[in-house]
C-alpha cells in the first residue's frame, strides 16, 4: 500500500488535471479539494475520484476550464451555471458569491447547476466558515440513485449529503457537520471493493433486498448480478428519520438548481445549493464564540458510556486524521494507486513513486 506525501500528491494530482485541459489554477484548487479529503480521512471523496473525473473529460461530459455564470440573482440570492466545469470549481465559485451576499444583506443562498462531482461538502463549510460565517448545504446527483427508501428493498434516491458548519472555539477548531443521508457514502463501499475488504452490517442490502457486507453486492459484481442500495440513516430502527433527511436534501438540492432529482428518466449533474449567514446580525461575534465554546465543553464532560474515553465533535476526527497524515504521509491502497497512474498515462503525466 503506497504512503504518499500530501505536497506530493497534490501536485502529482494537479498535473494530471493541468493534462485534461484545466487552467493552472483550476487544477491546483481541484487537487487540495481530493487531497484535502484524504488528509481528513474521507479517502471515499479523496483521489480515488481522479480516474473518473479524468474520464468524463475525456468523453467530453465535462469542460475544464468553462466559465460559470449567473443565472438569475436577486440581492440575497443567485442560481449559478457551472458551464460543465469540475464540480469543485463551480461550487467554489458559488461559496464565493453566497459569502459576498452575506457580507451584503446577511444571508446568502446560492444554488448551482451543469457541473461534475463536488467532492466533499464540508470542504465548503470551511470556506465559509474561514469568512465568518455560518455555512449550510447539500447536493443531489440527479438520476443517480443509490440508497433505498426506509422499507424498501431497490434503489430510490442519491446519497443527498447534508453540510453544516460554524466558527468553533477557536479559528481552527470549526464545526463541521457533513454526513450523507445514506448510512454510508457510496465512495466508502467504493474503498471497500479496491481494498478487498467487507463492510460492516446494516450499511448495504443487495439487488434482492437482503443484507449483505460483501461491497461487491451494491455493485451487481457478487454472486447477485442484480445491483444492491445504500441504506438510509438509522438503520432498520431508526431509518425513517434518514430517508426523511434525505428527501428534503434531494429537493432543496436537486429542485431549487433546476438540476433535477433521482426520480426515473432524469439525468443532470450536482444540484448544489450553498448557504452563508452572518451571525453578527444576530449576536456579537464574540458572544457567538464564547457560547459555542461552553457548549462544546458541555457536551463533552464525563460520565461516559462504557468503553468510552472522550467525547468528539464534528471537525474533530477530520483534524486529528489531518495531523497523522500529514506527518506520515496518506495512504492509498493499490488498486486505487495504479487507476491514479493509468489516469495519468492518458493525459501524458508520468507516474509518480510513492
Amino acid at each position: 500500500m503506497p504512503l504518499v506525501s500530501a505536497a506530493a500528491l497534490t501536485d502529482y494530482i494537479a498535473r494530471i488535471f493541468e493534462g485534461t485541459g484545466s487552467p493552472t489554477e483550476e487544477a491546483a484548487r481541484i487537487a487540495e479539494h481530493l487531497v484535502g479529503a484524504n488528509l481528513r480521512g474521507h479517502d471515499s471523496h479523496g483521489v480515488i475520484r481522479t480516474p473518473g473525473y479524468v474520464t468524463l473529460a475525456a468523453a467530453g461530459t465535462l469542460k475544464p476550464g468553462a466559465a460559470s455564470s449567473i443565472v438569475r440573482e436577486s440581492a440575497s440570492t443567485a442560481l449559478l451555471d457551472g458551464g460543465w466545469n469540475y464540480g469543485q470549481i463551480a461550487a467554489y465559485h458559488a461559496t464565493n458569491l453566497a459569502i459576498a451576499k452575506a457580507r451584503e444583506t446577511g444571508i446568502g443562498w446560492v444554488s448551482a447547476c451543469n457541473s461534475g462531482h463536488i467532492g466533499r461538502v464540508g470542504a465548503y463549510g470551511e470556506q465559509i466558515v474561514a469568512a465568518g460565517m455560518i455555512a449550510f448545504g447539500g447536493v443531489n446527483s440527479p438520476g443517480t440513485r443509490l440508497t433505498a427508501a426506509h422499507g424498501g428493498a431497490h434503489r430510490r434516491l442519491g446519497t443527498s449529503p447534508i453540510m453544516i458548519a460554524m466558527p468553533g472555539p477557536t479559528p481552527g477548531e470549526p464545526f463541521v457537520l457533513d454526513m450523507a443521508t445514506s448510512v454510508i457514502a457510496e465512495g466508502k463501499v467504493r474503498v471497500a471493493v479496491n481494498r478487498g475488504t467487507q463492510l460492516k452490517p446494516q450499511l448495504i442490502i443487495d439487488g434482492d433486498g437482503h443484507p449483505t457486507t460483501e461491497p461487491h453486492d451494491f455493485y451487481g459484481t457478487g454472486a447477485n448480478p442484480k445491483q444492491g442500495a445504500l441504506l438510509p440513516v438509522g438503520g432498520d430502527t431508526g431509518g425513517h428519520k434518514g430517508f426523511g433527511l434525505n428527501v428534503a436534501m434531494e429537493a432543496l438540492s436537486g429542485i431549487l438548481s433546476g438540476a433535477g432529482t433521482s426520480v426515473e428518466g432524469q439525468r443532470g449533474s450536482n444540484g448544489v445549493f450553498m448557504m452563508a449567514l452572518d451571525p453578527t446580525r444576530f449576536v456579537e461575534a464574540d458572544v457567538f464564540v464564547s457560547m459555542i465554546t461552553a457548549l462544546v465543553g458541555f457536551v463533552k464532560e464525563p460520565p461516559y458510556a462504557p468503553g468510552t474515553s472522550e467525547i468528539l465533535v464534528a471537525g474533530e476526527p477530520e483534524r486529528r486524521t489531518m495531523a497523522d497524515r500529514l506527518t506520515q504521509g496518506i495512504p492509498l491502497d493499490d488498486e486505487t494507486w495504479k487507476q491514479i497512474a493509468d489516469a495519468a498515462a492518458s493525459v501524458g503525466v508520468a507516474p509518480l513513486e510513492a
